[in-house]
């Protein structure tokens, strides 16, 4: 299995690495907003809604390629890139972890903590082949996903 690590770049607090796929720059102080880049590709990735977990991924014109819908019981979700819908399966009940799941088959797992210098993990087959801009979206929501969770976990040991 290949593993990849979303690194932040030296001299650069803003902006993570995903060797191979491309980089996320974080925008705005909460970080629920970010660039994708992948070669000449370039996605941006932000925050819809109150309630509901929901990202989403413009092009550069501005045409939603990418969204993610969240489930508030599992953490995970639904995701949708161009015209294939996936899920986002929760894999760890310890861990940010999940699988990337496409019409059942697992092709990726990721794993997600709070901002830092290695954020994310991410785990795949060998020659597996996915696209840089679900791979980089994908990574961003699970970072999401993870920053979420250990702000509920402070809140609640807080209180």
């Amino acid at each position: 299995m290949a593993e990849l690590e979303l690194t932040r770049t030296p001299g650069d607090k803003r902006l993570y690495a995903l060797a191979g796929a491309g980089t996320l720059r974080l925008k705005g102080w909460t970080s629920r907003s970010a660039t994708a880049e992948a070669g000449e590709l370039r996605w941006e990735i932000s925050h819809k809604g109150f309630l509901k977990t929901v990202y989403e991924a413009a092009d550069a014109a501005g045409t939603i390629v990418g969204s993610f819908e969240g489930r508030t019981m599992s953490g995970g979700g639904e995701l949708r890139w161009g015209e294939r819908l996936l899920e986002l399966r929760s894999s760890s009940i310890w861990r940010e972890r999940f699988a990337l799941v496409d019409d059942g088959r697992e092709l990726a797992t990721i794993e997600g903590k709070s901002w830092g210098k290695r954020p994310v993990k991410v785990g795949f087959e060998d020659g597996a082949s996915i696209d840089q801009g679900l791979l980089l979206f994908a990574a961003f929501v699970v970072r999401a996903l993870a920053e979420d969770a250990s702000s509920a976990a402070t809140v609640t040991v807080g209180a």
